[in-house]
């Protein structure tokens, strides 16, 4: 009963870590928009020429580079 507990408990934590997190577009890439973002310590994505910003990030990126 401990193994399974224990397992059960293993593939939980494994399926949290790997959840991928939902982006949102933000803007057209700049140099501008990409300099503001890595001063507030923002993770983003750049697809296509346009930067992407994770959803649970959107305020601080509308507070730090609106």
């Amino acid at each position: 009963m401990k193994k399974l507990i224990l397992s059960f408990s293993v593939l939980i934590i494994l399926a949290a870590c790997n959840a991928k997190e939902p982006y949102t577009y933000w803007t057209d890439r700049t140099d501008n928009q990409i300099l503001r973002l890595d001063e507030a310590g923002i993770k983003y994505e750049i697809r296509a020429g346009k930067i992407w910003v994770r959803e649970k990030d959107l305020k601080r990126v509308m507070a730090c580079c609106s």
